[in-house]
């Protein structure tokens, strides 16, 4: 008997549409905000770029890259391995992070993914400013420790030889 009740309840059509619509809502109500955010950002960057007159290139991601000094050595290329070093600070010019050194590999999952598009944007010997929305940065909870919630970043990156 418990058989047959089992089997009954598998062969219950699947619920099709909104199961709640104050989900839907809140759904739509982030999408908007994020968006918002999203906008406000970009307003703030192309400030940001046209206050300093650089000639920055926009990734596909939203990463703005502008080298100013060009690399010699080939094109950097995923799962290159590299020395980088940087200074980051945020978009009101608090300096946050100074002469950072770290061994960086192409294309892999870090805390800052625009650093990693912008990094594989480059060439050996490059040296770059990098703007990155905070999406692309550390996101709303910040670094836990210098960088706050929600910050655009400014870098300045030079790739070793």
């Amino acid at each position: 008997m418990a058989f047959g009740l089992l089997t009954a309840c598998h062969n219950d059509p699947p619920i099709v549409g909104p199961v709640n619509t104050q989900n839907n809502s809140l759904k739509e109500h982030m999408i908007n905000a994020n968006r918002t955010i999203a906008q406000s950002e970009e307003t703030a960057i192309d400030e940001y770029i046209s206050r300093y007159g650089w000639t920055m290139t926009k990734l596909p991601e939203g990463a703005r890259v502008w080298e100013y000094e060009k690399g010699s050595g080939k094109p950097i290329g995923f799962e290159d391995s590299v020395s980088i070093r940087y200074n980051v600070e945020a978009i009101n010019g608090k300096t946050l992070y100074t002469n950072v050194e770290e061994h960086f590999v192409a294309g892999r999952k870090r805390d800052m993914i625009g650093l990693d598009q912008a990094v594989r944007s480059l060439r050996y010997g490059s040296r770059a400013k990098i703007i990155l929305p905070s999406n692309l940065a550390y996101g709303v909870g910040g670094d836990g420790d210098r960088i706050p919630q929600s910050a655009i970043l400014v870098i300045d990156l030079t790739i070793d030889n």
